[in-house]
C-alpha cells in the first residue's frame, strides 16, 4: 500500500481531489542563537573568572576567546577601581566654621552635604542618625555636620535642621528647617529620595517612600473619626432607651 504522506504525483492528485488531506508541512525551528559571552562571564564569581583566565594562560582557551576574555577582566578591573576610587567616606564627620571652605572645596566633584545642626535639638538627633546610615550606604558622597552655633553665629533655631549641599564648591541646593527635611514623620528613605531627586545620590527607589506614610495617615485618622461617630452614634442609642 501507497503511504499517503509521501511527496508522489498520485498521492499530488488526490489531495487535490480532497481523497486525501492537505500535507502537514514541518516548520523547522530555527537554532537557538548562542548565548552572550559578557552575560555569562558576568554570571561568573571572581574565582570562576580567575580560573578562566588561568585556562587561557596556559592555552586552554582558543585565540578569539582568549582575546576576549582578557579585554574583559581590564574593563571589570577598571570599573572596580572607579568604584573604589569613588567610595571614599563612608561617614559624618563634625567639622568647625574653619574647616567649611577646605571641606567642600576639596572634594572635587563629589557631592557634599552639611547638617547644620544643634545638639539635644529633637529632629536634628533624628537627621544625625539617618545621615550616618546614608554615609555609610552612599561612600562616594561627602556628609558632614556642623553645629550651627559655631559653624553660623545667629542661625535661627527655626531653620533647624538644615541640610545645605554642595559640589565643586558651588552650593547646589538647600533643605532648610523641619518641613524641608521630610518633618517628624522623616525616615531614612525618605531623606535617600530627597536627595536621589536632587542628583546627590544614586538610589534603587523607584517612588516616594513617605507617600505610602501619607497614606497611612490619612486612613488611620479616617478610621478614627469613623470610630467616634459609632461611639457618638450608640452613646445617643443609649440616652434614648
Amino acid at each position: 500500500m501507497e503511504n499517503p504522506d509521501e511527496d508522489t504525483e498520485w498521492n499530488d492528485i488526490l489531495r487535490k481531489k480532497g481523497i486525501l488531506p492537505p500535507k502537514v508541512s514541518v516548520v523547522e525551528k530555527p537554532p537557538p542563537s548562542p548565548p552572550d559571552p559578557k552575560s555569562l562571564l558576568e554570571k561568573l564569581t571572581a574565582d570562576e573568572l580567575e580560573e578562566k583566565l588561568n585556562l587561557a594562560e596556559d592555552g586552554g582557551l582558543d585565540e578569539e576567546d582568549a582575546k576576549f576574555l582578557e579585554e574583559y577582566r581590564r574593563k571589570r578591573l577598571a570599573k572596580l577601581q572607579e568604584e573604589a576610587s569613588l567610595a571614599k567616606f563612608g561617614q559624618v564627620r563634625e567639622i568647625s566654621k574653619s574647616d567649611w571652605k577646605n571641606e567642600v572645596s576639596g572634594a572635587g566633584d563629589a557631592y557634599v552635604v552639611i547638617h547644620v545642626a544643634q545638639r539635644g535639638h529633637l529632629l536634628c538627633n533624628i537627621v544625625d542618625t539617618h545621615l550616618i546610615e546614608l554615609a555609610r550606604k552612599f561612600p562616594a558622597v561627602k556628609f558632614l555636620r556642623g553645629e550651627s552655633a559655631l559653624c553660623i553665629p545667629d542661625y535661627p533655631e527655626r531653620n533647624l535642621p538644615s541640610l545645605l549641599i554642595y559640589q565643586a564648591g558651588d552650593l547646589k541646593h538647600q533643605l532648610i528647617g523641619p518641613e524641608a527635611v521630610g518633618g517628624k514623620s522623616i525616615t531614612s528613605k525618605g531623606l535617600e529620595w530627597r536627595l536621589a531627586q536632587m542628583g546627590v545620590l544614586k538610589s534603587k527607589l523607584t517612588e516616594d517612600p513617605t507617600k505610602r506614610i501619607q497614606i497611612s495617615t490619612i486612613t488611620g485618622r479616617s478610621t478614627n473619626r469613623l470610630g467616634r461617630r459609632d461611639y457618638l452614634s450608640d452613646e445617643s442609642d443609649d440616652s434614648d432607651d
